[in-house]
C-alpha cells in the first residue's frame, strides 16, 4: 500500500495536509498523479508539483489554481 500526503495551500490561509492510500502509485479518482499539472479535487482546480520532503512518502504541493464562486 502506497501513502501519499496532499498539501493544499491556499494565499491567506494556513496550508492543510491530508494523507491518502493507494495499491500502487499516488493517483486521484483513478489516474496516476504526474507532477506538475491540475487536478479537479472536491470541485475545486489545483496545480499539483511533487515536493518529497526525503521521509519515503510521496508529498504533493496543491495551489489554487481558480477559487470556487462565492469564495
Amino acid at each position: 500500500m502506497t501513502r501519499f500526503e496532499l498539501v493544499f495551500r491556499r494565499k491567506g490561509h494556513k496550508d492543510l495536509s491530508e494523507y491518502r492510500f493507494n495499491d500502487d502509485e499516488p493517483e486521484l479518482v483513478g489516474r496516476a498523479i504526474v507532477d506538475v499539472e491540475t487536478q479537479v479535487i472536491r470541485g475545486v482546480e489545483w496545480l499539483l508539483r511533487r515536493d518529497d520532503a526525503g521521509d519515503n512518502v510521496a508529498r504533493f504541493i496543491c495551489t489554487l489554481v481558480a477559487a470556487p464562486a462565492g469564495s
